[in-house]
């Protein structure tokens, strides 16, 4: 009996330990994909993992839930799938109409909502693709297993995927071919292929229309319903948080989404229809009943390759644009019609009945799914974000390698400034810290001071709570380029670097470093310390390019939950304004301080300024700012620090004023 009893708590310790160790990596799981989302949108989008819910996924325009009980063990084809679930999700943060909108209150007034969300899933999975072409691998993953594990609905998936060109044509066209009501297949392709590529709040009367169609001549004529995949049409709530990317944007998404994916072919139904068999002539539009017709434009309509009537690009390629001419589709038609009915035959083999999907359609699916995990971008994703689940390992700076940097010993002057700005910062903390504020006008009265005969004006204590301006991320680059060298301005800059981030780690504050020529290294990752008394000096030798530095600041920025973010860019020369403007410029409207520091005598600055044949009115910082909110030109480290320093405090006292 007592060996029972232990038998029995270790196998509850057991469980308890396995318990916990889920709950930390459904926790991680969703801080990675709460840093992902966040990154991609530049809002401050929060991840759940909870315990049931109504789908397996769901959201609420700043709220992304995951339901647990879908998750099973953190492999990387599960977390591939998870992935396209989140931006499914993403996606509708992104484009999908909020409760309120006109679009929305005609859709629930009218009962079409089902209707709705299911053209809404195909045409927010195009927007995103076109954006962001690197998430359709998941999210055909996502869809292609949905399709896999669902056999019983094959013969009315038709209607969810028909929109969906990120997944393989010949899937779609083979899930058509099994739709159980052929004669709604053309009416499907015809909304289904222009909703895709609808932009909002542009297009909010078409939608109504194509959404009204949809439900009148789709749905409403199933007598199976559809089930509702990757959106949970049924369950899902109108989402009323955040807003939605804006017209123009989505407008852009739009066009590049209409030239994205193949269409599918033609569509001939396999079985004769029964007037064909009666011998049946083609309608006025040149069509056999039951086949997709092009009646022509209606009033308001576009066609393809026409402009729309209020001048926007027309979308897609539909169904009306065969791939073969009317006399071709007549005569494969006519040759179908003469062949001669195959009699069935007595025989002695045997095919066992597995039932579920067609062999040919679940080996094509099998292969997809397969070809996707097989690709080298996704499992070097999906392998980051397992290890980050399962072992704990945060380093998201993986995308670049830690530079090898020889440690120098700090001068004695940078010491000295160390210690002056870590004071100065220390006192800023403290006056930031919650504490009482003693002998104020109003608060909580101090009977020991009043009864030592006080003024009236300084009886009261109040409680201050406090503020966060100095909870700073902060990141800075380096140029490390060969020009550098000259002057030993890379000495001095990464002087001056040393004695930042250890000024600011004395508040606790976070520092990443970055060094770049044409290519990015990490100098200081934010855990990495500063160290007390060297510094790595961070040496010139190659080219001027800041790109992949500005993508890691901003992917680093875009996770933290810090209230304030700094990013100094330093450099001792120019480089290219149209690729790296728009991401300095997009740190800027996200919140993050842009600081700009050019390491330029003034000599070399005006000869800089008559290579460039610039005008002398036009000498200002526009010319080297690069978009940056702020820009210095320095001639030296400690012009450098100085700057470092009033920016930091400025920015500090700001905030405190603002709170």
């Amino acid at each position: 009996m007592p060996y029972q009893d232990t038998t029995i708590s270790k196998n509850g310790a057991a469980r308890e330990e396995a318990m916990q160790m889920r709950a930390l990596q459904l926790s991680a799981l969703s801080r990675v994909y709460e840093g992902a989302d966040r990154i991609l949108t530049g809002d401050p989008i929060n991840v759940h993992v909870v315990e049931d819910g109504p789908a397996v996924t769901w959201s609420d325009g700043e709220n992304i839930y995951i339901n647990q009980k879908h998750i099973g063990e953190i492999s990387l084809e599960m977390l591939t799938k998870v992935s396209g679930l989140n931006y499914h999700e993403l996606a509708h943060h992104f484009y999908t109409p909020r409760e309120g909108t006109t679009l929305l209150k005609y859709v629930i007034e009218q009962g079409y909502y089902t209707s709705f969300n299911i053209l809404e899933d195909q045409r927010i999975e195009s927007l995103l693709c076109a954006r962001y072409p690197s998430v359709s691998p998941y999210l055909q993953s996502a869809a292609l297993i949905w399709l896999q594990t669902t056999p019983e609905a094959a013969f009315t998936n038709y209607p969810l995927i028909a929109g969906r060109r990120h997944i393989n044509v010949k899937i779609r066209e083979a899930f058509r071919d099994l739709f159980y009501k052929p004669e709604l297949i053309p009416d499907i392709q015809r909304i289904t292929n222009e909703y895709r590529c609808l932009a909002f709040p542009r297009d909010y009367k078409r939608a109504e229309k194509l959404i009204k169609e949809f439900h009148e001549l789709i749905i409403s004529q199933m007598d199976i319903p559809p089930q509702c995949g990757l959106g949970s049409c049924d369950a899902r709530s109108p989402i009323k948080k955040g807003r939605p990317e804006p017209g123009k944007a989505q407008e852009r998404d739009a066009r590049v989404a209409s030239t994205m994916g193949k269409p599918e072919s033609f569509y001939i139904p396999k079985e004769p229809l029964e007037q064909s068999q009666q011998g049946s002539q083609p309608n006025e539009q040149g069509c056999f009943p039951g086949e997709p017709h092009n009646s022509g434009p209606q009033k308001g309509e576009s066609v393809e390759g026409e402009g729309t009537s209020n001048g926007s690009t027309p979308p897609t390629q539909t169904h009306t644009e065969v791939s073969m001419t009317q006399e071709e589709m007549l005569q494969k038609r006519e040759e179908k019609l003469d062949k001669p009915t195959q009699l069935n035959t007595w025989g002695n083999s045997h095919v066992k009945s597995e039932g579920g999907l067609p062999k040919d359609l679940n080996d094509l699916l099998e292969n997809d799914i397969q070809t996707i995990y097989d690709r080298k971008d996704v499992i070097k994703d999906v392998k980051r974000k397992q290890n980050i689940i399962v072992h704990g390992d945060e380093n998201w700076d993986d995308n670049s390698a830690l530079g090898k940097f020889s440690d120098a010993p700090v001068p004695a002057k940078a010491l000295l400034d160390y210690r002056r700005f870590a004071n100065e910062l220390r006192k800023l903390k403290d006056d930031s810290e919650p504490a009482w504020e003693r002998e104020t006008v109003a608060g909580k009265l101090n009977m020991p001071r009043v009864m030592r005969g006080c003024d009236i004006d300084k009886s009261f204590d109040s409680w201050s709570t406090g503020d966060d301006s100095t909870n700073i991320e902060a990141v800075i680059l380096i140029d490390r380029s060969s020009s550098m060298s000259s002057g030993a301005n890379d000495k001095k800059a990464s002087v001056a670097c040393w004695t930042v981030k250890r000024a600011l780690e004395s508040i606790d504050c976070s520092v990443t470093v970055y060094a770049f020529d044409d290519k990015n290294e990490i100098a200081y990752r934010k855990q990495d310390k500063a160290g007390r008394t060297t510094y790595k000096f961070i040496h010139g030798q190659g080219g001027t390019d800041p790109y992949e530095s500005l993508l890691l600041s901003e992917k680093t920025f875009m996770m933290s939950t810090r209230p304030n973010k700094m990013l100094f860019l330093i450099t001792d020369g120019q480089f290219d304004s149209k690729q790296n403007n728009p991401v300095i410029e997009r740190l800027a409207k996200r919140g993050v301080l842009t600081v700009m520091v050019l390491i330029m005598d003034e000599g070399s600055y005006n000869d800089a300024v008559t290579r460039n044949n610039m005008a002398q009115s036009l000498r200002d910082k526009t010319d080297f700012s690069h978009g940056a909110e702020l820009f210095a030109r320095v001639n030296g480290g400690k012009d450098l620090l100085q700057l470092a320093k009033s920016v930091v405090v400025g920015a500090i006292k700001k905030r405190r004023l603002n709170n």
